[in-house]
């Protein structure tokens, strides 16, 4: 099971690093706009974990996370840090998410 997901996070890796080398992002004007994107950002992936973002937003927040070298590193760190709580405080949950994805794995091999 390890070495499936040491796979995909290789290649999660490499996309990444495929992104990065697309090409640099203009800089923002202002802080207080970051920090307006971030805060929107934020709403949107809460939005998409809890399955109620509307579907015509969906493609945004697609593009939005292949366009923004910093608006997928938000996300991943988001991501991160909400499987590290989902993790320590409703294991039961996490092992079922863990479940899913044993279950998407054993499709792809």
């Amino acid at each position: 099971m390890f070495e499936k997901i040491d796979k995909l996070q290789s290649e999660v890796d490499d996309l990444l690093d495929l992104c990065a080398d697309a090409g640099g992002v203009a800089d923002l004007e202002a802080f207080a706009l970051e920090d307006q994107k971030q805060q929107r950002l934020g709403t949107m992936i809460l939005q998409m974990q809890d399955g109620v973002l509307e579907r015509r937003y969906v493609h945004r927040f697609e593009q939005w996370l292949l366009c923004d070298r910093r608006a997928l590193r938000y996300y991943i760190d988001f991501q991160q840090l909400s499987a590290a709580l989902y993790c320590h405080y409703n294991k039961s949950r996490f092992t079922r998410m863990l479940d899913r994805i044993k279950g998407a794995l054993s499709v792809l091999s």
